[in-house]
């Protein structure tokens, strides 16, 4: 899986993300636990991107290396429903193996 969340005009790499919340690697702001940023979230898909914006809330920061996590607030519904039908499509995909089973379902449009 590869994406983006941009936190204060910076991008860092996706490390990894569910439908509550994120973590990104080679972080390099100074936020602490608590925080509330604003950012962009972008997960590259095989169908097309899943990109949207909210507010987190920082959970943990790792200074020595260089990761943050962060829960989702303010998210929209229709983003939340994207993010659940995106998470089941690559579930099933990777239970059977058959990416043209689930792609009606991973058809995003944000």
């Amino acid at each position: 899986m590869s994406g983006l969340v941009s936190i204060d005009g910076r991008d860092y790499p996706l490390k990894d993300w569910s439908r509550r919340g994120f973590s990104a690697s080679r972080y390099r702001a100074e936020h602490y636990p608590g925080d509330k940023v604003e950012m962009t979230v972008r997960v590259d898909l095989d169908e097309e991107p899943l990109v949207f914006a909210c507010q987190a809330v920082v959970v943990w920061v790792d200074r020595d290396r260089r990761e943050l996590a962060g829960v989702f607030t303010r998210l929209d519904i229709q983003i939340q429903e994207q993010i659940m039908s995106t998470i089941f499509a690559r579930a099933a995909r990777n239970q059977d193996g058959s990416a043209e089973s689930t792609r009606e379902n991973a058809t995003l449009h944000v």
